[in-house]
């Protein structure tokens, strides 16, 4: 990277050549990577342990999901429901119907947040069909199937995540080049700009290690940027693709950083010049991982 305090090098890349990869999620007792293929759809899951592959054909494409309290169940959110899904036997159980009123809207970007919630926020994808004015929003989903908005007013909500004391919430609306932060406890409150991306540069998924530094993708820059917690720009990662989409932190020491991207949108010139665009980055970097928090399911038992 271009900072001296932060330190990146590639170990791994999966040449899952993803359309649109994103949403990757460590899990810890499986020593495993979870992402998915939103245009694609498909769903992975990378055994490190084993250096293994799995890849699941969900019934309906999945822009976010979390970890739950059930073994191989997922909370996730399809672009228009959320559900809880078991990637291995494929059994679906739908919770909330989401924005059903607004058929131009789906969801996108989405974790379960560190009050054991799932945070999921929706994106404006086909403005004609949906009621004037309609934008897109930030919702808690909790364990007893309410689906409660934060706020609204976003044109492509992304870059969920939180800081180490859960004081803190970072959130991002892609075109506007807008990451800003939230007093967690005081939901909804209103956020304050965190960083303001340069041009060309949309901020994507992001991550928070254990010092409180967030990490985020930046879609049309070829870059993951590090920042304090106080906004400073600690250093930048170039990336071999120039649509970087999702990060997350993990593995058995916490220090390997994740990467999705995406060949969604390239021309064929673009593609041939980026051979790796939407395939699976691991760098090892000199940060440390946070646990992924988990949600608590009250409905079936599943499989």
């Amino acid at each position: 990277m271009q900072h001296s305090a932060i330190q990146a090098e590639l170990i791994t890349r999966l040449p899952v050549q993803n359309r649109l990869g994103e949403g990757v999620l460590y899990h810890q007792a499986s020593d495993s990577v979870y992402w998915t293929d939103i245009k694609g759809k498909a769903f992975y899951r990378y055994d490190l342990t084993e250096q293994r592959l799995a890849q699941f054909a969900p019934p309906f494409a999945i822009s976010a999901f979390g970890f739950t309290d059930k073994p191989g169940c997922l909370i996730v959110a399809f672009v228009h429901a959320i559900a809880l899904y078991w990637p291995e036997s494929g059994q679906t159980e739908i919770l909330h119907e989401g924005e059903s009123h607004l058929p131009g809207n789906r969801f996108n970007d989405g974790k379960v947040g560190p009050d054991g919630n799932f945070w999921i926020g929706t994106m404006v994808e086909n403005p004609a069909i949906n009621p004037s004015g309609a934008s897109a929003s930030l919702y808690r989903f909790d364990a007893n199937g309410q689906l409660t908005p934060a706020f609204d007013g976003i044109r492509i909500s992304n870059g969920l995540c939180w800081s180490p004391d859960a004081r803190v919430m970072y959130h991002a609306d892609s075109p506007l080049g807008q990451i800003c932060r939230y007093d967690f406890a005081d939901m909804p409150s209103s956020g304050k700009l965190f960083v303001q991306t340069e041009s060309g540069a949309s901020p994507d998924g992001s991550c928070t290690d254990s010092q409180g530094r967030i990490w985020n993708a930046q879609w049309g820059a070829s870059q993951i940027c590090c920042y304090a917690a106080d906004g400073q720009l600690l250093g930048k990662l170039p990336v071999p693709v120039s649509q970087p989409t999702c990060v997350a932190l993990g593995g058995k020491q916490g220090d390997l950083l994740f990467v999705t991207s995406a060949w969604d949108e390239l021309t064929d010139a673009e593609r041939q010049a980026q051979p790796y665009a939407g395939d699976l980055f691991i760098y090892q970097v000199n940060a440390r991982a946070l646990t992924e928090p988990t949600f608590v399911t009250t409905t079936t038992d599943g499989p």
